[in-house]
């Protein structure tokens, strides 16, 4: 087991969430504009689409390395590194502040479109029970059936990140479809939204990039986990397939079938361009931070197009 430091902390409650939540910012402020009526920018499903995103990542990795740091009984009278959790608790409860100041100014449709956006990724690794069911047939069991006697056995738990197969294109549909969703809510209530997106844009193209570009990215990150999750049994999409290049293959196949059925949209053809190329680059030896470009495929165009639009 790897050792735990000041530096991997900071990476992983810090870093990695604020960087790879650029590009739920690029996106949500990309969205913003061509959908608001004016062309104008809303800060509020902004700041709803990033603080969701830096909670729903923040709150998965403190689990995490709060795991690994009770695991070592060696770390217990290490008070650097029990102050990171501390400094880490305290970010994400800023981001939960001003997540409830933005929503507090939004309409209820966005509060309940957020709740259904980041619930699932709040409950990325809980492990949910289901003994309210449990305890209804039973109960109907023994109001319709005779009464005999069953052995206990525990209630089914489901874990979100275990289906298998399943972890990345859920999470490509949260934050995909999720900013859309959240963005259109906003705007929807507030009475800023366009009945025609400027070109070269769309709504399908918006939510069918988005999805692909996210998903595609959470199984480059399983690309580069291939050995350890083998190992511990994960069932990512890799792993099921049983090789990378397979992966690195169908994912090319994703990017290629997006770009063609947009091929009018510069932007759109040059983001999937990049997404292809870093697919080949990266591998299961390239070091961690080297898979945040993967995550910003989409963000470097977005601020081209942005640019372009505004100087």
């Amino acid at each position: 087991m790897s050792i735990l430091t000041v530096s991997k902390l900071a990476d992983e409650l810090f870093l990695r969430p604020i960087v790879i939540s650029m590009n739920t910012l690029a996106l949500s402020v990309l969205i913003s504009h061509v959908m608001s009526a004016n062309g104008s920018i809303d800060w509020k499903p902004i700041t709803i689409c990033v603080t969701s995103d830096l909670l729903a990542m923040g709150v998965d990795h403190l689990k995490d390395k709060e795991e690994e740091f009770s695991s070592d009984c060696n770390n217990a009278s290490d008070q650097r590194l029990a102050s990171w959790f501390i400094y880490s608790r305290a970010f994400l409860a800023a981001c939960a502040g001003l997540l409830a100041l933005a929503l507090f100014q939004c309409p209820i449709s966005t509060l309940f479109t957020t709740t259904a956006v980041v619930t699932p990724a709040l409950l990325w690794t809980t492990p949910i029970r289901f003994k309210m069911f449990e305890l209804i047939s039973r109960r109907l069991i023994g109001m319709f059936g005779r009464k005999k006697h069953q052995p206990s056995t525990s209630a089914p738990v489901l874990v979100i990140k275990r289906i298998p197969g399943m972890k990345s294109i859920f999470n490509g549909i949260i934050r995909g479809c999720g900013i859309f969703a959240i963005v259109l809510s906003a705007l929807s209530g507030s009475g800023n939204l366009t009945d025609t997106l400027p070109s070269p844009w769309s709504v399908v193209q918006l939510v069918v990039w988005s999805t692909v570009n996210r998903t595609c990215h959470a199984i480059m990150t399983d690309v580069r986990d291939f050995e350890d999750d083998t190992k511990a049994g994960v069932p990512t999409i890799p792993v099921l397939l049983g090789s990378i290049l397979k992966t690195k293959v169908i994912l090319t196949a994703c990017h290629m079938l997006v770009m063609l059925a947009f091929i009018e949209n510069s932007y759109i053809m040059g983001s999937c361009l990049f997404a292809t190329a870093l697919v080949w680059m990266l591998g299961k030896h390239s070091p961690k931070k080297a898979f945040l470009f993967s995550s910003h495929s989409q963000s470097l165009f977005i601020i081209w197009y942005l640019l372009t639009k505004h100087i």
